[in-house]
């Protein structure tokens, strides 16, 4: 398994357009239904801090690479934090599902 994350905090003007960006990048991944991958946004409770995480099984593609939308969510955060913010690979060290 991969794990690659994202963590930055958009300044108070550009955080709700970072959610509205959110939302149109999982609606096209819903539709285009990628198989072997996880991707989840995180906020904190403020609402200015955010960590996206993508998992994606050893031969998954990333399906992020591909659509628009995620393009124009780069250039968002880009934008909201004044310099592009890479993913950094993490590794699972342990998990607990119930």
């Amino acid at each position: 398994m991969s794990l690659q994350m994202v963590r930055f905090r958009a300044d108070g003007g550009t955080d709700a357009e970072v959610r509205s960006q959110l939302a149109r990048v999982f609606a096209a991944l819903h539709a285009a239904s990628p198989q072997g991958v996880v991707y989840t946004a995180y906020s904190s409770e403020s609402g200015q801090d955010f960590i996206l995480a993508l998992e994606r099984e050893e031969a998954a593609e990333n399906p992020l690479v591909g659509l628009p939308q995620a393009a124009q969510l780069r250039d968002l955060i880009s934008r909201a934090v004044g310099a592009p913010v890479p993913p950094a690979p993490f590794t699972v060290v342990g998990s607990y599902n119930s």
